[in-house]
């Protein structure tokens, strides 16, 4: 017992010592933001043997202190984080503010957000108004973003006033209070799409946007502060956009108009629920080139890499500031750094370098593009009592806005434009299989759409077009959400809504005509089975006999067999689970259904808001008005999210049919040849 003693005191200050050993191999400071690093105004993170550690940010607080283990153990822990289990580890991180988005090697993410009255904790699962468990999709990147305001009566916010946004400006200047927005948004393998979900929806990846250029821009690095993402390719092209899904349009209560005007005034900032939003918002914006790296005279051994950061450094949108790891012409490592609206970079030297297998080789060169995503679909536009029309919809892709809506009459057209945001669902879409939103195999992508008619159109001399816009389309003239929208690869339908409660007078209906859409992508055919997760399956080229069958030996054909009748069993065990998921979110939206309109009857008959809320606390305020905004946005999406549900629910995918098919004639072959065999 003695000698055990005298080991146990040698062996424990050597092991007390291990982290502060690790902590001197972790970095001085963080400039640039990564998968492995971040920081907020307050403090540095860094991930380091599967821990998360963190520190003072001391060139912003002149706090100094050594590198600690974060929460103490750097790992997930307590109650709401019990799947993190002992030999896990985190393997990527990203933060923003005092929140943190960690990833473990199991795929699956863990959240801490310290914007509670309660104590901070970790959590496993997210999302509303189900929480579930959210793991990361194939990706090439992925990052996170945080934008809030302030809002005592609901919530503490235990942050630097830095690294809170506070608002944000739509196209005309109106300034809008931020809600309370985390996101994560993760690039798909190709580069062309940016998968993301928040904290505030279903948890699931199957909402997304196109990199700019409509998706022809491919990706290589991402990087989010405050619902502003800043994308890089290959040969050092940047784009920035505002977006979450709030500014999108597509969050239900929320207030958009097409009508341009300032309807704030000097530093007025609207609350969230009463803030009447410029549609849309603007798109990707190119960024001014690196001048070092075009200029002859200030070339010398100037670079970037694909290393990028964006970092909130004050209220609204122009606050943002984008840095590009590099070196400047005399050879100092660093990076290059402009706010978002300006038109040159400056250089910040670090010290901090790189290989030259990071840097990029032909800066601003011509950069490989991806595959074409929007498609042109045509067909006819119904409105009963009236002649059909033939219309077409040119450039049209689920996941971008907007697109042209082209209408043809007596051997003439004209464009209106075609704006589509997502229509909100309370439960999730292909959780696992988000590519299969919008397949022709998967399930149609929901969204709600509007019609905006150029002036001259409206104004036609043409009596032919003036005849065909007064009868069909004048009423619904920038009028938001006035449609629903079902699309996907192959065909696209749309239909107004007939009755809807009007966002310009309080608690009102509007009443209009019925127009329907059928529009097929006539060239789409049947091409879409080539990129069916159960054609994959099925076309495995381990599971094809060889193509001289009369050598094939008996060990052979026993291996392939059992290897189809797996594929088999994996068809169809994904088949049930897919739809099981559908059946469970259509009975749900089914269930909550009539709910809505009992709630909506009553808000009608009550007039909501019926009193001058001006002396209310904010919290009220803004619950009330919430109340009516959802009642503006009607049961529509509960009611086309159940249908669809409901359907794929108990439908087979066609291509589902095919790959079963493919399979069984396979084994249906080598039950032949097994025969043939032993009667030699």
């Amino acid at each position: 017992m003695k000698s055990i003693r005298y080991l146990y005191f040698i062996i424990t200050p050597l092991l007390l010592c291990i982290p502060a050993l690790s902590a001197e191999e972790l970095p001085d400071d963080i400039w640039l933001r990564d998968l492995r690093h971040g920081f907020s105004y307050e403090y540095l993170y860094a991930l380091k043997d599967g821990r998360i550690w963190i520190k003072p940010n001391t060139k912003n607080t002149g706090v100094t202190g050594r590198w600690q283990l974060f929460n103490k153990t750097g790992l997930p822990s307590g109650k709401n984080a019990e799947s993190f289990k002992d030999g896990h580890r985190i393997t990527q991180l990203s933060t923003e503010g005092t929140m943190l988005a960690a990833v473990s090697d199991r795929g699956r993410f863990y959240f801490w957000q310290p914007t509670y009255f309660e104590e901070t904790v970790w959590h496993e699962e997210t999302g509303a108004p189900f929480e579930d468990v959210l793991y990361l999709p194939d990706n090439k990147t992925w990052c996170f973003s945080f934008s809030v305001m302030r809002a005592p009566w609901k919530r503490e916010t235990r942050m630097h006033e830095n690294d809170i946004v506070t608002w944000w400006e739509d196209a005309d200047g109106n300034r809008t209070e931020f809600g309370f927005t985390a996101t994560m948004f993760c690039v798909t393998p190709d580069g062309q799409r940016i998968r993301y979900t928040d904290t505030g929806l279903p948890t699931s990846w199957n909402r997304a946007i196109t990199s700019p250029e409509r998706g022809r821009f491919i990706i290589e690095n991402i990087s989010a502060s405050a619902s502003a993402i800043f994308v890089i390719n290959k040969t050092g092209k940047m784009y920035t956009r505002m977006y979450d899904y709030e500014l999108d349009g597509g969050g239900p209560a929320l207030r958009w108009v097409f009508e341009r005007g300032k309807r704030t005034e000097g530093d007025e900032i609207a609350p969230i629920m009463t803030s009447i939003r410029t549609y849309p918002m603007p798109g990707w914006r190119e960024q001014e080139p690196v001048n070092d790296l075009l200029s002859k005279e200030r070339r010398g051994r100037a670079a970037i890499t694909a290393k990028i950061t964006i970092v909130l450094t004050g209220k609204g949108n122009a606050s943002r500031e984008l840095r590009v790891q590099g070196r400047d012409s005399s050879g100092r490592y660093g990076y290059f750094r402009k706010m978002i609206f300006d038109k040159t970079w400056e250089f910040v030297e670090t010290g901090e370098k790189f290989s030259d297998a990071e840097i990029i080789k032909d800066y601003l060169g011509k950069a490989p593009e991806g595959k074409p995503l929007d498609k042109n679909f045509s067909g006819k536009v119904f409105k009963s009592g009236e002649p059909d029309l033939r219309v077409e919809l040119i450039d049209f892709y689920y996941h971008n806005s907007p697109a042209t809506l082209r209408i043809h009459v007596n051997g003439k057209h004209f464009d209106m434009t075609f704006h589509t945001a997502d229509l909100w669902s309370p439960t999730v879409q292909k959780k696992f299989h988000p590519e299969l939103v919008g397949h022709p195999s998967g399930e149609p992508r929901l969204l709600q759409g509007a019609i905006v008619i150029p002036e001259d159109i409206l104004n036609s001399s043409d009596p032919d077009i003036k005849n065909t816009v007064d009868k069909y389309f004048r009423e619904f003239n920038k009028e938001p959400i006035a449609f629903t929208v079902s699309a996907d690869d192959r065909q696209v339908l749309i239909e107004s809504k007939t009755l809807q409660r009007s966002l310009k007078k309080n608690l009102s209906y509007e009443f209009r005509g019925s127009l329907k859409f059928n529009l097929v992508n006539e060239n789409y055919k049947n091409g879409y089975l080539t990129e069916s997760i159960f054609i994959a399956i099925a076309g495995n080229p381990e599971l094809e006999l060889p193509s001289d069958t009369a050598s094939i030996t008996a060990d052979k054909i026993q291996s392939l067999t059992a290897l189809n009748e797996k594929a088999l069993d994996d068809l169809k065990s994904l088949n049930k689970k897919i739809k099981r998921e559908s059946c469970s979110s259509g009975c749900i939206s089914s269930c909550i259904l009539p709910l809505y309109y009992i709630f909506n009857g009553c808000v009608t008959i009550t007039g909501l808001p019926h009193w001058d809320m001006s002396k209310s606390s904010p919290g009220t305020r803004e619950n009330i008005t919430q109340l009516g905004g959802v009642s503006y946005t009607g049961g529509t999406p509960l009611k086309e999210h159940a249908a669809m549900n409901l359907k794929e629910g108990f439908d087979n995918p066609e291509d589902y049919d095919l790959a079963v098919e493919i399979i069984e004639n396979r084994l249906s072959k080598l039950r032949i040849i097994s025969d043939e065999l032993k009667q030699k």
